[in-house]
């Protein structure tokens, strides 16, 4: 297990007495102290074990007028304990907790409700408000899933992280319908940028182990960031990830680029000055999201690609992340068609 990264535990009575609270509870060191409340507590050094009284799964709030990939998020935790400079969170929860819904019993009813009301397979992902490996040592989310989802090779589930936390994964035989995928940039803005994240080599390492046990894996260049020497710098990127893991145990790829909403630096731009990357050609498109001007973008988009082909070849499943049909057009020289990207990606689940 990694350093632990918070610094208190905060248990709602009405998720005292469930099972995952108990677990939590055992696994957490002996000098985090725990106390009893059903008043959340602020930032993100604080954990909050909670109940969901709502769904605990969605479809991906996707941007209007976006390429779809069909993604459903399960979301057993809200916040992360990583602290990236880009990372919507930032804006959207600055001062949540780590909340670690308890009642995981309820979510399992919700899920097998949903997969019957599937028509056809689904990639699930918990990655949309927390990383999904990063708390595993204490949350044990990761083997909890693994038997949720054993029973149906239709649902592919997608474990993102950046993260180098595994051995859950590592633990038990691989199941062809479980993908773990790491978030990459280049190491030097990992550095910049990625605080608390396992590094670049970490990550990759931690991919070829997974890979080696039987997993598929997939890498998210989300968000490809052009400031200063980007192209060389994901070009190596690419290139060194080309040299650790074999292509044909990647189920996908997806690039995108940087994207936050105007108010983003409204709060946090006094801490990103001198950062160009964060404001110069940045324009708002049509989902009122501040973007890098449509040519630079599709630069990235075409420079990433002819990479990863070089590496990957023509049957590498590549999507761009949060963009137009128009943009596709542009890169790829075609428009997928309504649930092709979907289809794509969970092509032999089922």
């Amino acid at each position: 297990m990694s350093v632990v990264p918070f610094d208190r535990v905060v248990v709602d009575p009405a998720a005292a007495d469930y099972s995952f609270t108990r677990r939590f509870l055992g696994r957490c060191p002996g000098d985090v102290p725990v106390s009893e409340s059903h008043i959340k507590p602020r930032g993100r050094r604080s954990v909050f074990v909670t109940r969901e009284p709502g769904s605990f799964l969605k479809p991906c709030p996707c941007s209007p007028g976006v390429v779809r990939c069909g993604y459903w998020v399960l979301s057993p935790v809200f916040q992360c304990p990583f602290q990236c400079s880009y990372c919507f969170l930032r804006f959207y929860a600055p001062e949540e907790p780590l909340t670690l819904y308890a009642n995981l019993e309820d979510a399992e009813v919700q899920f097998r409700k949903q997969v019957r009301e599937w028509d056809g397979p689904v990639r699930l992902g918990t990655g949309e408000f927390a990383d999904s490996l990063a708390l595993d040592g204490w949350t044990g989310h990761a083997d909890w899933l693994l038997g949720l989802v054993a029973e149906y090779p239709q649902v592919l589930l997608e474990l993102k992280t950046k993260s180098a936390e595994v051995s859950a994964l590592l633990a038990r035989p691989a199941l062809p319908n479980v993908v773990a995928a790491w978030s990459l940039n280049p190491g030097a803005r990992v550095a910049s940028d990625e605080r608390g994240t396992a590094s670049l080599s970490a990550r990759l390492a931690a991919a070829v182990s997974v890979a080696e046990a039987g997993y598929r894996v997939a890498f998210h260049f989300d968000p490809v960031v052009l400031g200063a020497g980007w192209e060389d710098a994901y070009r190596d990127l690419v290139r060194q990830l080309a040299a650790t893991v074999a292509p044909d145990r990647v189920a996908w790829v997806s690039v995108g680029t940087l994207r936050f909403p105007p108010h983003f630096l409204e709060r946090w731009g006094r801490t990103l000055a001198g950062r160009s990357e964060y404001f110069d050609d940045m324009l708002p498109g049509s989902d009122g999201k501040l973007r890098s001007f449509w040519p630079l973008r599709r630069r990235a988009y075409r420079v990433m690609e002819e990479e990863l082909r070089r590496w990957g070849g023509s049957e590498l499943p590549v999507y761009l992340c949060m963009e137009s049909p128009e943009m596709w057009q542009s890169t790829f020289a075609y428009e997928p068609a309504e649930g092709e990207v979907a289809a794509v990606l969970t092509r032999g689940c089922g």
